[in-house]
């Protein structure tokens, strides 16, 4: 009998990994990777938002959570790294960048983007009228001039340290697997995120936040852009400090 040749290919070995499996061991099937892609994204976003919540509010247990407050002059460190950095960087290898432009926009965006800034221009003239929320945002207008302009840049600075993120978080990272993965209804979900993190503000406002996302959210579905959802929020964000400045 002959001796059995040593460069003969051995038959390759297999690794069980459920009905999914493959020869080496890695999941195949795109229905499960997506799948998994998504749940790993939802528990990233769950957890830097319970992080940052338990932060804030300075809870300490089981660990005292203040420790992930990150602050460089008036910006919020762990916001800008855990919401728009790590998600930045873990889709840079295949980003869609159209979601960062306006070559998907249409001439009639341009009038839906003046329209969410006139509805957040108006959801800020009614803060007086409701005392929670008069409580939340007091008035600055009878301040200093210097005061007030010392506010104005360090409100600007810490508004884009977590906007950048919250809006990468919220319409790419998260919407895209959604969309993905459960075209029709997924969406949904970053609504729910959003309202769910709001619920430490006064009620109106988590309500507020709650609308405000249906529409945001779903016109970045449809347009698969992320740029004027961020322009509305960022323009609400500078009305309401322009209101507390004045009013």
């Amino acid at each position: 009998m002959p001796a059995r040749d040593p460069t003969w290919p051995r038959p390759a070995r297999w690794k069980p990994c459920g009905r999914h499996g493959s020869l080496d061991g890695t999941v195949k099937n795109p229905l499960v990777r997506d799948a998994l892609l998504l749940i790993l994204v939802i528990v990233y976003v769950a957890a830097v938002l319970a992080i940052d919540t338990l932060a804030v509010h300075g809870k300490t247990w089981p660990v005292d959570w203040r420790f992930f407050q990150w602050r460089a002059y008036s910006a919020d460190l762990f916001k800008f790294i855990a919401w728009f950095v790590v998600p930045f960087l873990v889709c840079l290898p295949r980003m869609d960048w159209g979601y960062l432009g306006v070559k998907r926009w249409r001439r009639f965006d341009l009038y839906v983007l003046a329209g969410l800034a006139a509805a957040g221009a108006l959801a800020v003239a009614v803060i007086p009228l409701f005392p929670s929320l008069r409580a939340t945002y007091p008035s600055m207008a009878g301040y200093a001039a210097a005061a007030k302009w010392s506010y104005a840049g360090h409100n600007l600075l810490w508004i884009l340290s977590w906007l950048l993120g919250w809006e990468f978080l919220h319409r790419y990272f998260l919407l895209t697997p959604l969309v993905k993965h459960a075209p029709r209804y997924g969406w949904l979900l970053i609504p729910v995120s959003e309202g769910l993190y709001h619920l430490q503000k006064p009620p109106l406002e988590a309500a507020g936040m709650v609308l405000a996302s249906l529409a945001i959210t779903y016109w970045a579905l449809k347009r698969r852009n992320a740029l004027l959802p961020f322009l509305a929020h960022f323009m609400i964000e500078i009305e309401l400090v322009a209101f507390r400045l004045v009013v």
